[in-house]
């Protein structure tokens, strides 16, 4: 739970298959990762 918010993902075709995912279906997420980053829309890229 994270306070009624929201996670997007972007994953591929064959994933979403493989899982049985339909746009809107809710799914959990597991992150693995030694170091996530997370930001705002406001955030700009380096170029």
């Amino acid at each position: 739970d994270i306070g009624g918010q929201y996670v997007t993902s972007i994953i591929t075709r064959q994933s979403a298959e493989e899982l049985r995912l339909k746009k809107g279906m809710p799914a959990y997420a597991l992150i693995k990762a030694t170091e996530v980053m997370i930001g705002t829309a406001s955030v700009k890229k380096k170029s």
